[in-house]
């Protein structure tokens, strides 16, 4: 991220101490490096599970279809998003991306919850928002999570804001994905209640990582009172920390999924 922002962002901390990015009630932001569950040694790549023979006629050619808008702010390095084989972090192609309860800023879609802020910096501004920093999709408890990109996968035990329940989170960390500063962009699936992948290991594009939960019978549902999935993206040179940039994951989830849908099922970019 860039220098100016990070300043925006410390000195906004220094003014307000006590809210300085605290996550909404069911939407912590993955605990610091240290609390982290240690990476498992030598851990094997998880890989895509193998696409079926595409039909004759359809071809997965990137020159045979227009590319995808990344629509992820600070971003603009991106030219060739086929390079990162973006693939649904749920579903199949010709799915809708799910219904949404919380979208980013806001409770319930409109409902701004004054008392939880979080910082928006998809205005390049840092200003500070009251409310959600990811957008909340409900999908039936135990739904397969998939990695968006290829990176490595944290599984996070402690995923919580003070005070609240603690939940678990999956953070996928892109290999390829930098955002215009060269930091790191990051995915979270928060409300995880299980990981199928183990916590420090290499997932290609595809992989399965978790499957949801967010059903107070769930284990590791944390502060959530019905089956969801939190989705954030974070840009920070430190991703897994608890002050981590988050910006408006919205769009591109809605582009990524309108992009699948428009893919030959057999190929494996958004499929």
């Amino acid at each position: 991220m860039r220098v100016t922002r990070l300043a925006s962002f410390f000195a906004g901390a220094m003014l307000a101490p006590t809210i300085a990015i605290i996550f909404h009630f069911n939407s912590a932001v993955a605990a610091a490096p240290g609390r982290v569950q240690p990476p498992t040694a030598a851990s094997a790549p998880i890989s895509a599970p193998p696409t079926a023979a595409e039909p004759p006629g359809r071809t997965c050619a990137p020159a045979s279809r227009a590319p995808m808008a990344l629509a992820i702010a600070f971003t603009s390095n991106v030219h060739d998003t086929a390079a990162l084989n973006l693939h649904l972090p749920w579903g199949k192609p010709g799915d809708a991306e799910g219904r949404m309860v919380e979208d980013y800023g806001a409770y319930d879609g409109d409902a701004v919850r004054e008392h939880l802020p979080v910082y928006d910096v998809t205005s390049g501004s840092l200003r500070v928002l009251s409310g959600h920093n990811a957008i909340d999709i409900v999908l039936d408890s135990g739904t397969p999570l998939y990695g968006v990109t290829s990176g490595t996968m944290f599984a996070v035990y402690n995923w919580t804001i003070p005070g609240a329940a603690q939940g678990y989170a999956a953070v996928l960390v892109a290999d390829a994905l930098r955002d215009d500063e060269g930091d790191p962009v990051a995915f979270l699936y928060g409300h995880v209640r299980e990981f199928d992948a183990q916590n420090g290991q290499h997932v290609d594009a595809g992989a399965l990582i978790a499957k949801s939960g967010g059903d107070p019978d769930d284990p590791g549902h944390g502060f959530s009172d019905m089956a969801n999935v939190h989705f954030e993206v974070i840009e920070s040179h430190h991703p897994l920390t608890a002050d981590a940039g988050t910006v408006n994951p919205h769009q591109f989830l809605a582009n990524l999924y309108t992009y699948a849908a428009s893919v030959p099922a057999a190929c494996s970019a958004a499929a």
